[in-house]
């Protein structure tokens, strides 16, 4: 469009505008009225029921609600996820899932069928402090009901067949999730904030402990637990409280009392401020979590909090979702919430960014903690958050089964059921002052428990820009939430280390460059999955070493155990010469004996492990090491390699090429200390052969300052064998 052409638009524009804006003391020919106000809410009382204790314990809550023809049976077992003891994570939950999946008198097929002839459901799980089991009939099945209820309950058959398939199932969905941010990112916050106590462990168990679960756990695990005075049962709907008494009773009074088994618990940890990273490569975003332990749900402040922490990230205000996502754009979604279990609770804002947001989204998220207890909060943002918290509540006990899940939770917490039908007016009762001083006296800005999970060298490079420092690093591929320190004992000491140490100064786009040249060369390789399935080599060679009294020829056979093992054996003209390096340990033999190594050779044979091109593809891979690209240089023929360095605290500087055509090693370089100061040590690599899916080079030249120091022939490689530990001992 011409200039003129578009100053006649805007003149249009203009009078069109002045068109339709009223004049002085013109009259709108509109409604200017605000939004109507809401409602008052009437009154929320309780359908008639009535609370009785059978003779074995079991006590029964009917409760008649008899808009429909329907019955909800819902059984409360006093025991969850909570009462696993380690190592035996998981056990609680496989006893839920497996309740409805055969009994002793009935199968799992017979259980769906009686189900679907009633045109009911039946269902069963567990939470971190009750296990339940319901099911929802039409009134006339009511009998019927009961007695399934009462079968998977109280005679599980737990068949060895259904628990393996379980543990399939479970397989298989946790390799899935421990490669999704978010999970990872609550599992470790809980961890963080509740310590060694079962309500810091994962309710489904770890892929170790899963392992570690026989049939013998079920059943004890609910012979412990699965007593009727243990349990609370509901029957709710279009039934009298006679029927649902003498129908109980009929169902459950022969269940034998017995006494549940308690055990002892750990107290949580003292709210303390730590740091912890995630690293999981290749996240395309960053999960983050901060939080506290909370306030029980019996304390008189805790609905003072709820609502506070309602402001920060909940509906109805949601200061996070308006700050990190409507203003700064730097989120996908923001909230905040607080989490109650019986004995604990515990108060999480959270968060997914862009990894190089990482920072000022932390940063965010601390500042709005310190503001709830530095400024009283706005009326109008207390007020649309008390609406939508008081608002839902009528919704939650609307049909039999929200009835009775709601009794069932009121009298497991032991509140008296009138904290139900006053559960709004305690919330409307809240004002900005009891607001701020709950915010004061619970909240914990200084004592965040903060979770990042995704690429390491990114977030850490935010993290320090934005204030955060002496955090941990944790690999996700070696993460344990049952260790003290989050990681797998056997890898403790290269997996964890401070933010300085791990990827500091680190850009995005300088990280992106290094992959960009090794993840081919991965791929070229056989892969990372091929990669990382090798635990152990074995290579023998002709190897040809320049001496100066001439060519010396050997046969060395080299045993590699992934991450921490070597050894060479050396035929020589002189005898067998044996270097062997173990887990910080190193030894020698020769014709004078079997001795310790040296401690610079010992230092240079764990540098050897850390520059073995395997270990530096999965160092890469995890980010546990830093990189830069340096400019191309020539290989053979002219043909241009693209060249990286790489470096750690456990790794000197240390140059790759790959070919920028093959995609291949062309060659690793690095310096170390030599009789007349440091020198360059090049290995160059040739003849690569697929052996099980690996490309391995067979052939190999060493050169020391461009001296070629010895070249190596590979005459056989097996991936995989078995090399028993005590092969990398010293002998004796």
């Amino acid at each position: 469009m011409t200039r003129p052409g578009r100053r006649a638009l805007a003149c249009t524009a203009a009078v069109m505008l002045a068109w339709a804006s009223p004049a002085p003391g013109q009259v709108r020919d509109w409604p200017s009225e605000t939004m109507p106000k809401p409602l008052a809410s009437r009154p929320l009382t309780l359908p008639p029921h009535e609370i009785r204790t059978l003779p074995n314990g079991l006590r029964v809550v009917a409760i008649e609600h008899h808009e429909q023809p329907l019955v909800s049976l819902r059984l409360l077992v006093g025991a969850g996820t909570a009462q696993d003891l380690a190592p035996k994570l998981g056990v609680a939950n496989m006893v839920a899932t497996l309740l409805d999946q055969g009994t002793t008198t009935r199968t799992a097929q017979q259980i769906a069928d009686a189900v679907d002839t009633i045109g009911g459901n039946i269902r069963a799980g567990a939470g971190t402090d009750a296990t339940f089991a319901y099911t929802t009939v039409l009134k006339n099945s009511l009998p019927l009901g009961l007695d399934l209820l009462s079968d998977i309950v109280r005679s599980p058959a737990f068949a060895q067949e259904a628990l393996d398939r379980q543990r399939d199932q479970l397989r298989s969905a946790l390799r899935v999730s421990y490669q999704d941010p978010n999970y990872l990112a609550s599992l470790v916050f809980r961890r963080l904030v509740y310590g060694l106590h079962p309500y810091g462990y994962p309710a489904t168990g770890t892929p170790a402990s899963l392992e570690r679960i026989t049939r013998g756990d079920l059943v004890e695990y609910h012979q412990r637990h699965f007593a009727p005075d243990n349990c609370i049962l509901a029957v709710a709907g279009d039934v009298t409280a006679a029927e649902a008494f003498a129908a109980a009773d009929k169902a459950f009074g022969r269940w034998e009392r017995r006494d549940a088994v308690a055990p002892f618990t750990l107290g949580p940890p003292a709210p303390a401020r730590r740091v912890v990273i995630v690293d999981l490569p290749g996240a395309v975003h960053t999960e983050i979590r901060a939080g506290h332990l909370g306030i029980l749900r019996t304390s008189d402040d805790f609905t003072a909090v709820e609502l506070a922490v309602r402001i920060l990230g909940g509906d109805g205000a949601n200061r996070l979702q308006q700050i990190l996502r409507t203003r700064r754009g730097i989120a996908y979604g923001a909230s905040a919430g607080v989490q109650a279990y019986r004995r604990l609770s515990d108060i999480v804002a959270e968060t997914e960014t862009p990894p190089e947001a990482a920072g000022e989204a932390l940063r965010v998220m601390v500042g709005q903690f310190l503001r709830l207890q530095d400024q009283r909060v706005d009326v109008r943002e207390l007020d649309d958050a008390k609406a939508v918290l008081a608002g839902r509540f009528p919704l939650g006990i609307e049909t039999p089964d929200d009835i009775a899940t709601s009794v069932l939770t009121a009298l497991f917490y032991e509140w008296p059921l009138s904290h139900l039908e006053t559960f709004r007016e305690r919330v409307n009762a809240v004002t900005p002052d009891a607001i701020q001083r709950a915010a004061r006296a619970h909240l914990r800005p200084n004592r965040l428990s903060m979770v990042l999970v995704g690429p390491a060298p990114f977030i850490v490079s935010q993290l320090e820009r934005a204030g955060f420092r002496n955090g941990e690093v944790v690999s996700a591929s070696e993460l344990d939430v049952t260790t003290p320190d989050l990681v797998r004992p056997a890898r403790l000491a290269s997996t964890t280390a401070p933010l300085t140490s791990v990827a500091k100064g680190v850009s995005r786009e300088d990280w992106e460059k290094v992959r960009s040249v090794l993840d081919p060369a991965v791929a070229a390789a056989g892969g990372l999955d091929a990669l990382r399935g090798v635990k152990t080599i074995r290579a023998t060679a002709k190897t040809v070493m320049q001496t100066p009294g001439g060519p010396m020829r050997a046969t060395t056979r080299t045993y590699v155990q992934y991450p921490g093992r070597m050894r060479v054996d050396a035929t020589l003209p002189s005898g067998e010469v044996v270097q062997a390096y173990s887990d910080g340990q190193a030894w020698l033999k020769d014709t004078a004996g079997i001795r310790d190594a040296p401690t610079p050779m010992r230092d240079e044979f764990a540098q050897g492990l850390r520059r073995d091109w395997i270990a530096l593809f999965l160092a890469v891979a995890d980010n546990r090491v830093l990189g830069r690209v340096l400019p191309d240089e020539k290989g053979l023929a002219g043909r241009p390699l693209r060249v990286v360095e790489l470096w750690s605290d456990g790794l000197s500087p240390t140059r790759v090429a790959v070919d920028a055509e093959t995609r291949l090693i062309a060659w690793v370089s690095y310096q170390t200390g030599g009789p007349g100061g440091r020198v360059t040590v090049k290995e160059s690599f040739d003849d690569y052969r697929d052996v099980t899916g690996i490309r391995i080079p067979f052939t190999a030249v060493v050169r020391r300052d461009n001296a070629v120091l010895l070249e190596r022939t590979l005459t056989d490689v097996q991936i995989n064998v078995t090399i028993p530990p005590t092969f990398f001992q010293k002998v004796q």
